[in-house]
């Protein structure tokens, strides 16, 4: 999935789930345009599916929903995009069966599965809608890996939490992390 400079969003590969938006579930070998909008302006692709943020601050979700990844409430597949809450995102990333978001006021939020603790909720129970990750509010950007997540903070600290059986995590030892822990003293752009 790719966006173009005009707001427009494109997809070919893998389409089984539904994730390239285009309302089928035909692999396509080629990029097609997905809907007719022009106000796309962030999109993150995860293994099967799909989320986007429209310039308006309005999150999209489609593709694969067995955890419940997309966070609309429920466990069915979605092969165009669907709306998800409010209007205030600013960041989104789409992991294996995962997925997280920031909004406008910094706060983290995160849904789908969690048997790993890559939700950052302390818990190991999926969510199938979104739920705020702690009361801190400097939250600027995130990344979802297939089981673990990584965010930045605006003072430029990075945390990790969730599936740390390789280390991927980045707190040292091979033990999962169930919510943020920092990742050294360092900060980051």
């Amino acid at each position: 999935i790719i966006l173009k400079s005009n707001g427009t969003m494109y997809g070919a590969g893998l389409n089984r789930n539904g994730q390239l938006g285009d309302t089928t579930s035909i692999d396509k070998a080629a990029l097609v345009l997905i809907g007719t909008s022009n106000t796309w302006s962030i999109v993150s692709a995860g293994e099967f599916h799909t989320l986007a943020i429209k310039a308006d601050g309005s999150l999209w979700a489609w593709g694969f929903n067995q955890n419940g990844q997309l966070g609309d409430g429920s466990f069915v597949d979605k092969n165009t995009p669907t709306k998800i809450g409010s209007d205030t995102w600013i960041a989104v990333a789409a992991g294996k069966s995962h997925s997280l978001g920031v909004k406008k006021d910094g706060t983290l939020w995160a849904w789908g599965r969690n048997f790993t603790g890559p939700l950052g909720d302390a818990a190991v129970i999926d969510r199938v809608q979104p739920v705020e990750i702690g009361t801190i509010k400097t939250w600027t950007s995130v990344a979802a890996g297939a089981g673990h997540s990584i965010g930045r903070r605006s003072d430029g600290t990075i945390w990790g939490w969730g599936n740390n059986s390789n280390g991927q995590v980045g707190v040292g030892p091979t033990l999962n992390v169930s919510s943020p822990t920092q990742i050294g003293t360092s900060t980051w752009v």
